[in-house]
């Protein structure tokens, strides 16, 4: 649902918590219902964006020390480890992740506190099973897993890895979903404090350490596998409290415990579509790196590892608004409202597009400057890094279309997307990498993420009636294309693809950015963003209110 213009009642800068008297009308609790939902994507999506730079800043580190550490070929080894780790990860997950936050979610809704507690051992359980099949058969299968990825490098290396992260596998795959599921309670500082925050933080301290004292592949392995564990346990005692705390306030008028088979039924008749749909979303985002590896060399892996990882980390903010909105999106639909899920959706596609496209646009044009960081190595990693980046603008475009579409229930039409965009992928792949080496694999995943989101948005907008853009689309994809796209461009013909250069695009198109959000910030709903800053500052809280509006 589009916004009414700037300066109108919807657009209110008013900070939350100073309101008139309480609406008398239909309209006018519309108004203030979605100026509720409004400030709890802001308030939630700001404490996980905050989070998520930590991460991602944390992982760029990471990356940096890894590849100057072991080298290109030596990152290569590890990263495509990691990819696989990464891969059977989501297999024993089976969607058990997704499935949680939007059964849960939708539970608390509709007051079927009740069925919580058994739910939770309908996708803990299973999945903790599934990992420890899994990491039974990487630790016999090491060697032939090895000898297929990793080309031109150290096969014994990553039996070593893989028999190391081998068994991690159960652990992390059941801290995932216990942390999604604490975001189904309406809590994000679980998901936050341990997935993009505490692991991330103990992991670079234990890899620089490792390198710094001599330690090895080996000792690199082991400190980036350990938190795992730690976070594990943090994840379930957290968990524990949620559910506790929500069976305490349960309503006595709830409705009584459903039958296990019907739970089991209603839960997985979800999340397994969605669990196969996320095993195709990981190994697309993954795949080309194994791929890489064994199709060409271990050090041109390690350089694209390198660049697609760090690439990655851009959609920080399309991870804190999915992170927010899910919890949220599910409620609102499982009690038909569909218009207010609409409105959420649109404005926070226009606040996600706002803090991201700069980013990448800057990425485009002074892709050299960036790529030094990693050192001399890695300069061939400039054209892929070209290529992704306008990737990440397409998939930024469409917002948390594929979020929409799960917690409207639709797990199998993600299904169908990803099975299209994973077939384009391994075929792009294996056709591009022998001749055009890593230009190919990125041209490749690029091509993927177009299908996927495509499908999504079409999906969405003519079967669900939702769709990101409205007033305000224009608006942010025009200021941050003109901004840091075309000033970007003035700036290097000025100054030449150096640190100046990119420091003086950032600094004047930022400047001329902000200027013109602030113009239209009531188009863009930015009041509600300034308001629900003012009301954390006024009021701590220990929990955020990222879940369900009650």
């Amino acid at each position: 649902m589009s916004t009414t213009g700037r300066g109108g009642p919807e657009l209110a800068g008013t900070p939350v918590g100073v309101q008139d008297a309480a609406p008398a009308t239909t309209a006018g609790r519309a108004v203030e219902a979605g100026r509720g939902d409004l400030t709890t994507l802001a308030r939630g999506g700001a404490f996980s964006f905050v989070g998520l730079v930590c991460k991602a800043g944390l992982g760029s580190a990471l990356y940096v020390v890894v590849a100057r550490g072991l080298g290109a070929g030596g990152a290569g080894v590890f990263f495509s480890s990691v990819a696989l780790f990464t891969i059977l990860t989501s297999v024993a997950q089976w969607g058990a992740h997704t499935g949680s936050v939007r059964i849960i979610s939708r539970y608390r809704a509709l007051d079927r506190v009740a069925d919580l507690r058994t739910t939770l051992w309908l996708a803990l359980g299973p999945v903790f099973a599934a990992g420890v099949l899994l990491a039974a058969g990487v630790i016999l299968l090491a060697p032939q897993l090895a000898g297929v990825f990793v080309r031109r490098g150290s096969p014994e290396e990553a039996v070593g890895y893989l028999r190391i992260l081998a068994a991690f596998i159960p652990l992390y795959a059941v801290s995932t979903v216990a942390l999604s599921a604490g975001r189904g309670f309406g809590s994000l500082i679980p998901y936050v404090s341990v997935e993009n925050i505490g692991m991330p933080a103990i992991r670079i301290v234990g890899v620089l350490a490792a390198v710094a004292a001599g330690l090895g592949a080996s000792g690199v392995i082991v400190t980036w596998a350990l938190p795992v564990a730690l976070g594990c346990a943090v994840a379930l005692f957290w968990l524990r409290r949620l559910l506790r705390r929500a069976e305490a306030a349960a309503a006595p008028a709830a409705p009584p415990r459903q039958p296990v088979s019907a739970l089991a039924r209603e839960f997985w008749s979800f999340s397994a579509p969605r669990g196969l749909a996320g095993v195709f979303q990981v190994s697309i985002s993954w795949l080309d790196v194994i791929l890489v590896g064994s199709l060409r060399s271990a050090r041109e892996a390690g350089v694209y590892a390198a660049v697609s990882r760090a690439v990655v980390l851009g959609t920080f903010g399309l991870e804190a608004v999915r992170l927010t909105i899910a919890p949220q999106i599910s409620g609102l639909l499982a009690r038909g409202e569909r218009e207010r899920a609409q409105r959420l959706y649109q404005t926070a596609s226009w606040w996600l597009i706002a803090a991201s496209w700069p980013a990448y646009c800057v990425i485009i044009v002074f892709a050299p400057v960036v790529l030094r960081v990693f050192g001399a190595e890695f300069a061939d990693g400039q054209t892929p890094l070209v290529i992704l980046s306008v990737a990440m603008l397409a998939n930024l475009a469409t917002g948390n279309v594929t979020t929409v579409l799960l917690m409207g229930g639709k797990s199998s039409w993600n299904l169908f997307n990803t099975a299209a965009a994973l077939t384009s992928n391994v075929v792009l792949n294996l056709v591009l990498i022998p001749r055009y080496g890593i230009a190919g694999a990125a041209i490749a995943w690029t091509a993927s993420i177009v299908v996927d989101n495509s499908l999504a948005l079409a999906q969405t907008w003519r079967l669900m009636g939702m769709r990101p853009f409205g007033r305000g689309y224009p608006i942010v994809t025009g200021s941050a294309l003109l901004c840091f796209g075309a000033g970007g461009m003035i700036a290097r013909a000025l100054l030449g693809p150096s640190v100046p250069g990119l420091l003086a695009a950032v600094v004047v198109g930022g400047c001329v950015y902000v200027a013109v959000l602030w113009r239209f910030r009531g188009v863009l709903q930015l009041g509600i963003l300034r308001g629900a800053a003012q009301r954390r500052r006024a009021r701590p809280t220990d929990e955020t209110d990222a879940g369900v509006t009650r």
